[in-house]
């Protein structure tokens, strides 16, 4: 499993990059950039949205987000920027 930045704002944990531009449902004429995330990044931490409290973050690591789509080996969306 890879993990794909599309746009800079959806993060698409997918097997190709094909697989993870289906995923978004973009249109190839929609897609500004994409950047393949290197697993050897997936142990620094980003900030989310706290389940808790939408008002405030928490900081989560990558390879934890990525978790639940290389045990299911089925692409998912790992992060989207909220408007």
């Amino acid at each position: 499993m890879k993990l794909f930045a599309i746009n800079e704002t959806e993060w698409i944990a997918a097997n190709s990059e094909a697989e993870a531009i289906k995923f978004s449902g973009l249109e190839s004429e929609e897609i500004k950039n994409i950047e393949e995330i290197p697993e050897s990044q997936w142990d620094e931490e980003i900030e989310c949205e706290d389940p808790d409290n939408e008002d405030a973050t928490i900081p989560v690591k990558i390879r934890d987000l990525m978790a639940p789509a290389i045990e299911n080996n089925e692409p998912m969306c790992i992060v989207t920027e909220n408007n």
